[in-house]
């Protein structure tokens, strides 16, 4: 098994790759060959800057008035200068990250929706919280991708900046630099090894408490109605609960490598001027140089150990986010692509048919369906009843090509050509309109045919009651489930598909109701295929489909 440090290097390859060779790549190089030459300003600079505090402190220390004012308005100039350019470094770096991360969320987003990845990594459930990742994650990761990236290229420019400067005033400086700096890493990585896992952990516990938040919100009524406060205090509680006892875990572990790092850092400042001060009490060097000897020894041990020992907290925690992020990506990847997909399917307008199907739940594989063969020409209607409501389920899944787990063949109509009405009604935000158009071609639908949808399912006084087909609401709360399923099936009567699937599409409405909706859909040139129970609908259709728990199943005439 491979190690946590391996599988992150891998899968940041795996999602940096694809933004440096796509549409954007122009940019991606552009801003990454900028950064490298502010890089390269910034050490020039800095190693110039080294040597105008050398002669400016030189002056000072031998009394020299006018040496001393020429290189203090050279050193201010230096100043002034790296500050700029450091602006417009910080500035390039943030506008590079801001465009990879455009790109990359809307990459993710766009392989995340298609091929039903989204349905199939849900289903699973091996994936939390993606919606975490594609946005808060995303934005982390290229943030620091960037961040981290210009740091190493920095570190190795300034380490050969300023070994010169060291070596010239002693090799033993460089020695002491190389060796401190290597011991400052070995010692961090020792006492914060545990940080990538506890690091990881804490995204995904954050990201718990948040849903447990987010599901209150989403059923405030049902959890008043139920009185289920309590409960509902006692789950938020737990979540965070396992925050802040991962969190303290580490910030333990923290405190255990801050007692290194704080001192590590401290003697940065001491250890040149230890080595070079000698020298300059027996006169063989100027003051100014024991003032550019701890500069550049301050250079390169902060480059040499920032990764490491200032920012290995930040390492850990990016690290945990390129393993969250990649996880994700290898998901949608293979939700995409899948190894060997072995339910076939295969178009054909004039029927929906299942030949030798066989389906099973996605993880533990448990039987559902049998080896099952019926087919439903154009102009018949199939009722799928029974028992076995995970198999009803799975087959409506199955045929609508969202249903991976099984093997056979299923022969459909293009997705043009069959309309589906799940058991849970969809409203995306937007007016009624747009609510009954969503879908389908609008330029071919008139105001008239709307109210004449709307009129056949008997939606008018709900319309009147919303003030019209134009006023935007939040239609999942303003609409009971039942009138949100009368919209769907007056949105299948403008569409009149030739074929469609209904998945309990009256499961919310009262008997009467719902057989008044049978009655006009049987009376359209639509085929359908019904799953429902509970509700005497063989009258309006043709075959009957018994699935049995054991996976059996039965065929049979429908009652009239």
């Amino acid at each position: 098994m491979s190690s946590p440090h391996g599988r992150a290097w891998s899968r940041f390859l795996s999602i940096t790759k694809p933004f440096f060779t796509s549409e954007k790549r122009w940019q991606a190089w552009g801003g990454m060959g900028l950064l490298l030459g502010f890089i390269f300003a910034l050490n020039g600079l800095n190693v110039a800057n080294s040597y105008v505090s050398r002669d400016f402190f030189s002056a000072l220390a031998e009394r020299q008035p006018n040496r001393y004012y020429l290189f203090a308005l050279f050193y201010i100039g230096m100043f002034a200068i790296i500050s700029v350019v450091d602006v417009v470094y910080q500035f390039v770096q943030r506008r590079v990250s801001l465009v990879w991360r455009q790109w990359l969320t809307h990459h993710l987003v766009d392989r995340y929706l298609s091929h039903q990845a989204y349905c199939w990594i849900h289903r699973r459930n091996e994936i939390d919280n993606p919606d975490q990742r594609i946005s808060q994650d995303v934005m982390t990761f290229t943030n620091m991708a960037i961040s981290f990236s210009v740091t190493v290229i920095n570190s190795t420019i300034t380490i050969l900046a300023f070994a010169g400067v060291l070596w010239s005033i002693s090799p033993w400086l460089f020695v002491v630099a190389v060796l401190y700096s290597l011991f400052g890493s070995a010692m961090t990585m020792l006492l914060g090894k545990r940080l990538v896992g506890l690091n990881n952990l804490q995204l995904k516990k954050e990201a718990d408490l948040r849903y447990e938040l987010i599901r209150t919100r989403e059923y405030a009524d049902t959890i008043a109605l139920l009185h289920g406060e309590k409960r509902e205090s006692l789950r938020i509680g737990q979540r965070l609960r396992d925050v802040l006892k991962n969190y303290g875990i580490i910030i333990d572990v923290l405190r255990n490598v801050g007692f290194f790092t704080s001192g590590f850092k401290y003697l940065v400042s001491v250890i040149p001027v230890l080595i070079v001060a000698p020298r300059y009490l027996r006169g063989e060097i100027e003051f100014g140089v024991v003032t550019q000897a701890g500069m550049a020894f301050a250079q390169i041990l902060d480059k040499a150990t920032e990764l490491i020992v200032v920012q290995f907290a930040n390492v850990t925690e990016f690290a945990a986010v390129v393993l969250r992020l990649g996880a994700l990506w290898d998901a949608i990847t293979e939700a995409v692509a899948p190894a060997q997909p072995a339910i076939r399917i295969i178009e054909d307008d004039r029927q929906v048919a299942y030949e030798g199907l066989t389906l099973r739940t996605p993880k533990e594989g448990r039987l559902l369906i049998h080896d099952l063969s019926v087919e439903v020409l154009h102009g018949k209607r199939l009722l799928v009843e029974g028992p076995n409501g995970a198999g009803k389920s799975a087959l409506f899944r199955a045929t609508a090509g969202i249903w991976r787990e099984g093997e056979g063949r299923i022969y459909r109509p293009h997705r043009e050509l069959m309309m589906v009405l799940p058991q849970r009604p969809y409203t995306p935000p937007g007016s009624l309109r747009e609510q009954l158009l969503y879908g389908l071609d609008v330029d071919e639908i008139s105001e008239k045919q709307l109210i004449a949808a709307l009129r056949a399912v008997k939606f008018e006084p709900i319309l009147e009651r919303v003030g019209g087909l134009d006023i935007e609401q939040d239609w999942s709360n303003t609409l009971s489930v039942g009138e949100q399923q009368l919209l769907a099936f007056a949105r299948l009567f403008l569409a009149n598909p030739p074929f469609a699937l209904l998945d309990q599409a009256i499961g919310a409405l009262d008997p009467q109701r719902g057989q008044n909706l049978y009655q006009h859909l049987a009376k359209t040139s639509i085929s359908y295929i019904s799953v429902a129970d509970h509700v005497p609908l063989q009258p309006y259709h043709d075959t009957v489909l018994e699935l049995h728990l054991d996976g059996e199943w039965l065929v049979k005439p429908a009652e009239r």
